[in-house]
């Protein structure tokens, strides 16, 4: 065979391996592409999956927040409230003395009888926040020093939050600084604490009627007044801990 037939065997040959590692690489790359498409097909039906879970939350959420909304509608204001104060003489027998005499238009001897009902501690620490949510209520009623009334009741806000179990007493708290906010003009820090009241068991209505008072007057204010925000240094939950995690996540 002449040398030029040679050339041209081998030159086929070296086209021949070419083409067979070109189709080597692209059957690798096929191969690939499959992997990659049957885990994008995996994804998509875990996506699906968690599509139809979160349908299903919401479905669930959305019902629970129709019943809340509706037993928020029907629950009726408390009965015989004094001024703000949301009486409780059965759970707090020791302030119930300072009560009926409020009741019965005796206002200043109710008020003589606070310092002490204050500093008894035999009572336990449920006492001691009543007591400071009374005398806020007490003084809201009776005077326009309602800095002083939000005074106490700040005090007892700090008290409740310092443990789990008295959180219906903080709800209480903030429904009071709530109040104290709202006569002070302070319409933003009112919407806030009444917010956080939202959850007082059994005085649902009385708390939305004050934050239905509120959400007025702030949606009457001009839309650049400095008082449709809380105001420097508001207090979330007069608790320090609190207060600076509220802060630090907000920067």
């Amino acid at each position: 065979m002449s040398m030029e037939a040679n050339m041209a065997i081998e030159e086929i040959e070296r086209d021949l391996h070419k083409i067979v590692r070109e189709r080597d690489e692209l059957r690798k790359e096929r191969d690939e592409i499959r992997i990659e498409l049957l885990h994008a097909k995996a994804a998509v039906v875990e996506l699906e999956k968690q599509n139809l879970e979160l349908d299903r939350m919401l479905k669930i959420a959305h019902s629970q927040l129709s019943e809340h909304v509706r037993k928020c509608s029907s629950t009726p204001a408390p009965k015989n409230p004094i001024g703000s104060w949301l009486s409780s003489p059965d759970d707090y027998p020791g302030l119930c003395s300072a009560e009926d005499m409020w009741r019965n238009g005796h206002l200043q001897q109710a008020l003589s009888q606070m310092p002490a009902l204050i500093e008894r501690k035999d009572f336990g620490v449920r006492h001691q926040i009543n007591a400071r949510l009374l005398l806020s209520a007490m003084i809201q009623s009776s005077s326009h020093d309602f800095q002083l009334a939000l005074k106490w009741a700040e005090e007892a806000l700090r008290m409740a939050s310092e443990e789990q179990q008295l959180l219906d007493l903080a709800g209480k708290a903030q429904f009071h600084r709530g109040l104290c906010y709202y006569y002070l003009g302070e319409y933003a820090n009112a919407s806030w604490c009444l917010s956080l009241a939202s959850h007082l068991e059994g005085h649902e209505q009385w708390v939305l009627d004050f934050q239905q008072k509120v959400e007025q007057y702030l949606k009457a204010l001009p839309e650049r007044d400095a008082k449709r925000s809380v105001s420097a240094g508001f207090k979330f939950f007069c608790h320090p801990k609190l207060d600076n995690f509220v802060y630090s996540d907000s920067i």
